[in-house]
């Protein structure tokens, strides 16, 4: 516990659209780096997964990811622009980071470079642990190197607003979160076995990006390119976003506990963008989210892509509303056991005639998607194994079989998952 140096490996599973992959990373940190509580951080993230799908005379047929980010956290308030006195009176440690992630994909090649500047602040008692975090400024390049033919003519014609997330952007932004919870920590002091009744955790956040940009080309008096304003001929986005997580857990005993979480999310483009960029939009589906059906393969709205190949692109959506509920139980040994129901699903905030029906109202509303399942866990202490199997029981879209069970075909509203921790 009080050594200054250590490292830490993680393991996950990277099976979110029921093909086979994995992921692994390793962590470096450093807690007194300049003699006085400095802490570096090293992260190194590689992850593989096959695809399934038709990608003849394309490069490969899998997707790969290699990230990297190195940071420093300050144990106290750092800032040129402000007093000494006053930041003194700030109890809030201060980061700095910069990140590098690499993409590949069949249709292209996506490079993120990354830099941010945050502070955090960490109120903790007994019975709670509130934590704040403001990201001062967090900047994002993204760029492809590399798109093929095929990828760009068949994305445009149909939906040209997808194909502005795969051009090289900017998204420079700031933003606030707040997470608080009453889960125990196991101390010296404190019985590591005993059955704490209740957990809660709420996680709130708020972001906005592009608005420092827009101002400056406005009073600049900057020109407009394809009616919008560029920074070094790249566009840079512009938009407004937020999100809402609560959990709740309910222990019965030592063997038995429900779990209900519920999340929303909503983000909405202006100004200098027509659409919220593809990091930053919503999507439903996969192994912490609806079980039953795979990542991006439902939503927005009723809508249904006819494209397997590039459904992932334009099967994600401005708002996000989602509800699970499971029942977990230890069955034996370090094995347990778990029932869920899922529902959800994502919609658009303005029409798109390339994605009929995905728009949100209180008709679309309706068209919630909804699966159940049954899991197994396998806690290790420092890490828990899960599969869970999704069973689909209303799909969004419309099908072939009337009624609410319209699962055209058992297979199709069948998913399994392998994941690390729990989904909630």
């Amino acid at each position: 516990r009080n050594k200054k140096q250590g490292i830490t490996v993680e393991l996950e599973g990277t099976n979110s659209e029921g093909d086979l992959g994995f992921g692994a990373g390793i962590t470096y940190q450093h807690r007194n780096l300049a003699k006085s509580s400095e802490m570096l951080t090293a992260k190194l993230r590689g992850a593989y997964e096959s695809l399934s799908g038709d990608f003849d005379g394309l490069i490969n047929d899998r997707y790969t990811e290699f990230a990297g980010e190195v940071g420093i956290t300050f144990p106290k308030f750092e800032c040129p622009f402000l007093s000494k006195n006053f930041k003194k009176r700030m109890r809030a440690s201060t980061e700095f980071a910069v990140s590098f992630v690499h993409q590949e994909r069949p249709e292209y090649t996506r490079i993120i470079a990354g830099a941010a500047w945050k502070y955090k602040w960490t109120m903790q008692r007994r019975d709670f642990v509130k934590r704040h975090t403001y990201d001062f400024i967090d900047i994002n390049y993204v760029r492809l190197p590399r798109s093929t033919i095929n990828f760009i003519d068949e994305i445009a014609p149909s939906n040209p607003l997808l194909r502005y997330s795969y051009e090289d952007h900017f998204i420079m932004r700031m933003g606030y979160t707040y997470y608080r919870t009453n889960r125990r920590i196991p101390t010296a002091t404190l019985n590591a076995f005993a059955i704490q009744p209740w957990v809660s955790t709420l996680r709130m956040s708020a972001e906005t990006a592009g608005n420092l940009l827009y101002g400056i080309s406005s009073i600049d008096g900057a020109r407009r390119h394809d009616d919008a304003y560029k920074i070094f001929g790249i566009q840079f986005a512009q938009y407004v976003k937020g999100e809402l997580d609560y959990t709740y857990t309910r222990n019965f005993n030592s063997r038995n506990a429900l779990a209900a979480h519920i999340g929303f999310g909503v983000a909405y483009p202006y100004g200098n963008s027509s659409m919220v960029p593809f990091e930053k939009r919503f999507y439903a589906g996969g192994a912490n989210s609806i079980r039953a059906f795979t990542v991006r393969t439902i939503g927005p709205g009723a809508y249904r892509s006819e494209n397997s190949k590039y459904a992932y692109i334009d099967q994600t959506g401005d708002l996000k509303l989602e509800a699970n509920v499971e029942l977990r139980a230890r069955l034996f040994g370090s094995l347990h056991g778990a029932v869920f129901l899922d529902a959800g699903n994502v919609w658009l905030l303005r029409d798109d005639p390339a994605r009929p029906d995905g728009k949100f109202s209180m008709r679309t509303l309706r068209n919630i998607a909804l699966g159940t399942g049954a899991g197994l866990r396998y806690d290790l202490d420092f890490l828990v194994l899960r599969l869970d199997f999704g069973i689909g029981l209303h799909a969004p879209y419309k099908t072939s079989r009337p009624g609410f069970y319209n699962i055209e075909r058992f297979r199709d509203g069948f998913a399994f998952h392998f994941a690390i921790g729990y989904p909630f």
